[in-house]
């Protein structure tokens, strides 16, 4: 999978900064990249059904 997959800005930000930081709760995504909890939360759905990420225990990482 490639970073051209990801549709959207969003999607590609929050992939990103899981690559570059590793894992990360939802909080942490929401505080780190400023956006609102009902926004991030359909994006870190998406990467996860796309395989582009996993959630472990709370916190999300690349898959």
């Amino acid at each position: 999978m490639t970073l051209d997959e990801l549709p959207t800005e969003r999607k590609k930000l929050v992939y990103l900064y899981l690559r570059e930081y590793g894992a990360a709760t939802a909080d942490e995504l929401r505080e780190a990249l400023d956006l609102r909890l009902l926004t991030l939360l359909p994006i870190l759905s998406d990467l996860e059904a796309a395989a582009f990420v996993e959630r472990r225990d709370d916190a999300y990482t690349v898959a």
